[in-house]
C-alpha cells in the first residue's frame, strides 16, 4: 500500500500567517503616469516658473521641492518632465538668454551705438532676472552655453553669436573685439550686482555723510574733497558714464591701431 503523507497543521499555520515576502523587480521604479499629472504641466512650464521666481530669488536657493510646492505637484513630476537640478538650471539660464536676445536689435554699421544699445538692453536684462544674474557672476557652470533637447536653441550661444557680431559690424579685429566683448561683460556684471546688492553710494547718503562729517581735513582731505558728490552717487548715472569710458577707451584702441596699420 502506498504510504500516506501526514501533512503538520503547525507548518501549515506558520506559512499562512507568515507568508513569503513579495520579490521586488530590480532596476529603476516606474515613473508615474502622464495623466496623473495636472493639465498644462510639462517642462517649459516648470522651466518658466522657476524663471519667474528667480527675478526676485536666488536661482540656487530655488529647488525642485519648492517648485512642486509652488505648482502644487509631487516633486516625481518636476523630475520627470525636467530631469536633473542641472537640467533644470540650463533650462532657466537658456530662458533668460532667449528674453536677451529678444531685447537686441539688429547692429548697424555705427559700432558707437550698437554698444551702447547692447550694454543698455543686457543690463535691463540682468536686473529683471536678478537672481539668474548673481547665478551667472558667481558660477561658472552655464555661464554661457547650455543643456539643450534635439531641436531646441542654445540662446547662450546665440546671445554670444549676437554680440559678438556688434564689435565684428564695427570693423574690430578679433583680438580686439573679443577684449573689447570681455570687458564691456565685466562691466555690465559689475553694474548689476551693485544694483542688486544696493550697493550704489546714493542709497546709502545719509549714513556715509555721517561718518565722514566731522573729521579732520587735513587728515581726510582726499576724503572730505569727494564725500558729498560720492554721497549722492545713483546707477542711472554712473551706468552711463562708465559706458562712455569704454566706447572712449574701444575708439582710443582703434585710433592705435588704425595709426599702426598707416605706419607700415
Amino acid at each position: 500500500m502506498p504510504t500516506s503523507v501526514v501533512k503538520n497543521p503547525a507548518r501549515k499555520n506558520a506559512a499562512k500567517h507568515n507568508p513569503e515576502p513579495v520579490k521586488r523587480a530590480r532596476g529603476r521604479p516606474k515613473r508615474e503616469p502622464l495623466d496623473i499629472a495636472p493639465q498644462g504641466l510639462s517642462r517649459e512650464s516648470i522651466i518658466a516658473k522657476a524663471a519667474a521666481l528667480a527675478q526676485n530669488e536666488a536661482l540656487t536657493e530655488i529647488s525642485m521641492v519648492r517648485l512642486a510646492r509652488e505648482l502644487n505637484v509631487a516633486p516625481g513630476l518636476i523630475h520627470y518632465y525636467v530631469g536633473s537640478r542641472d537640467d533644470l538650471i540650463s533650462g532657466v539660464i537658456n530662458l533668460y538668454f532667449r528674453d536677451r536676445v529678444g531685447q537686441m536689435r539688429a547692429p548697424s554699421d555705427d559700432w558707437r551705438t550698437n554698444v551702447r544699445e547692447f550694454a543698455r538692453t543686457t543690463l535691463n536684462s540682468m536686473l529683471k532676472y536678478r537672481g539668474i544674474a548673481a547665478y551667472i557672476a558667481s558660477h561658472n557652470r552655464f555661464r554661457l552655453f547650455q543643456k539643450v533637447l534635439p531641436g531646441e536653441t542654445d540662446y547662450g550661444l546665440e546671445f554670444f553669436n549676437r554680440a559678438a557680431e556688434v564689435f565684428r559690424r564695427g570693423g574690430l579685429p578679433p583680438k580686439m573685439a573679443a577684449l573689447c566683448y570681455h570687458l564691456l561683460m565685466q562691466y555690465l556684471v559689475s553694474c548689476s550686482m551693485v544694483e542688486i546688492g544696493h550697493q550704489i553710494p546714493g542709497e546709502h547718503e545719509n549714513f556715509i555723510r555721517s561718518r565722514l562729517e566731522g573729521l579732520d581735513e587735513t587728515r581726510y582731505a582726499g576724503a572730505l574733497y569727494i564725500a558729498t558728490e560720492f554721497s549722492r552717487l545713483n546707477s542711472a548715472e554712473t551706468f552711463e558714464v562708465g559706458l562712455e569710458f569704454i566706447i572712449a577707451g574701444i575708439g582710443a584702441l582703434l585710433d592705435a591701431d588704425g595709426a599702426k596699420k598707416r605706419k607700415r
